[in-house]
């Protein structure tokens, strides 16, 4: 596959908000209910943190699976989630794979899914609105503003800071600066929901599952005990 140009990924990422999750140019998207709408079966469970998740489908593409890390953010499982959307609908030659979330990577099928994932949960639209004329000039933006826009989108500190930086919206200078502050403090000093920045949905299972599971079993995508590990989540109640 080869790297796909900046004009081309945010048109891919537009159109998939439009015509498959139905939502317009500047709204946040709730990947739970996206999960659902696109029929993915998702299972979120601890991994190391190395891994943010993996995905894999079927020959046919009518089935697809996700297993999201649930030991890292809920900011950063969005973006997890957002790219494995561009392995499962729009990579050439898709083969089972972790994602380990590092930045600046090589692997030209990575760069592409992060940077479908950044366009798709942040599109640029929606970050302009959320801006001022003087804050799109004098690209500066206080760390108050940063905080409601990764709140609003439900994306990571780093993501948003790498999306506003690749956009163009905030210098090198105002990047580095708003890295470097503390996400957590930051945060908890404004009075803000500190959900988003904590792990959770450990053994959360989303899907119609057992139907998949077993299409990949059958298929060598999973493993006979992958596959009763998860069945036994589904005894156990832990289905969405």
């Amino acid at each position: 596959m080869k790297r796909i140009g900046t004009y081309e990924i945010e048109s891919l990422a537009q159109k998939f908000r439009v015509e498959r999750l139905e939502v317009n140019a500047t709204e946040p998207i709730h990947v739970k209910a996206a999960i659902r709408k696109l029929n993915i079966m998702a299972v979120y469970r601890p991994l190391s943190d190395a891994s943010c998740g993996l995905s894999v489908k079927t020959k046919n593409g009518k089935s697809r699976f996700m297993l999201i890390n649930s030991n890292m953010t809920r900011g950063r499982q969005h973006f997890t989630i957002a790219h494995e959307f561009f392995h499962l609908f729009y990579d050439e030659h898709p083969v089972s794979h972790l994602c380990d979330g590092k930045m600046g990577r090589k692997d030209v099928s990575e760069a592409n899914a992060d940077a479908f994932a950044s366009a798709l949960l942040m599109p640029k639209e929606g970050i302009l609105k959320r801006l001022s004329p003087e804050e799109i000039v004098t690209k500066r933006l206080s760390l108050a503003k940063v905080i409601r826009i990764e709140q609003y989108y439900g994306v990571s500190r780093s993501s948003l800071l790498y999306r506003l930086k690749a956009l163009k919206i905030i210098s090198d200078t105002a990047f580095e600066a708003l890295k470097a502050v503390p996400v957590k403090e930051s945060v908890r000093q404004l009075g803000v929901d500190q959900a988003l920045y904590e792990k959770g949905n450990e053994l959360l299972v989303i899907s119609d599952f057992g139907e998949k599971a077993k299409q990949l079993l059958d298929e060598d995508k999973i493993s006979e005990g992958h596959y009763n590990e998860l069945i036994n989540m589904i005894s156990n109640g832990l289905c969405s």
